[in-house]
C-alpha cells in the first residue's frame, strides 16, 4: 500500500492559529466566511482549515481565503524562529519552518498579494 503524498496545505493549515473561536460568526465557524478578514468565500476559491475545537466543545470547520492563509503562514514563518530551538541552531533543518514557507508559497492567490 502506497503512502499518501505529503500535503503541505493540509498539514500547515491545521497548525495555523485562528482568532478566538468564541468571537467568530457562525459563517466564519462553518466555512462561509474567512475567519481573519470576514470575506464571504466562493466554494472554488477557499482553503480548508480542518475541523477544530469550537466553543462549548462543538467542533467547527472553518475555511479561509487563500490570501489570508498566505499572510498567516508568512507570519507564523517569521515568528517561528524566535522560540524554536532547532531554528536557533540551524534554521535549514527545521521541518516546521519549511512547512510554513511552503504553505505560504502554495496558497498565494493568483495575481498578487492579498489586500
Amino acid at each position: 500500500m502506497a503512502t499518501p503524498a505529503f500535503d503541505p496545505i493540509a498539514a500547515g493549515t491545521s497548525m495555523l492559529a485562528l482568532p478566538k473561536t468564541s468571537i467568530l460568526t457562525d459563517g466564519q465557524r462553518d466555512g462561509a466566511a474567512c475567519p481573519w478578514c470576514s470575506e464571504l468565500l466562493a466554494p472554488d476559491d477557499r482553503v480548508d482549515l480542518g475541523v477544530r475545537p469550537g466553543p462549548y466543545g462543538i467542533p467547527i470547520h472553518p475555511w479561509a481565503c487563500p490570501g489570508c492563509v498566505t499572510a498567516q503562514a508568512r507570519l507564523a514563518y517569521a515568528q517561528h524562529g524566535r522560540y524554536c530551538v532547532r531554528c536557533q541552531k540551524d534554521p535549514t533543518r527545521c521541518g516546521v519552518r519549511r512547512l510554513w514557507r511552503r504553505l505560504a508559497l502554495e496558497t498565494r492567490p493568483a495575481g498578487g498579494e492579498h489586500t
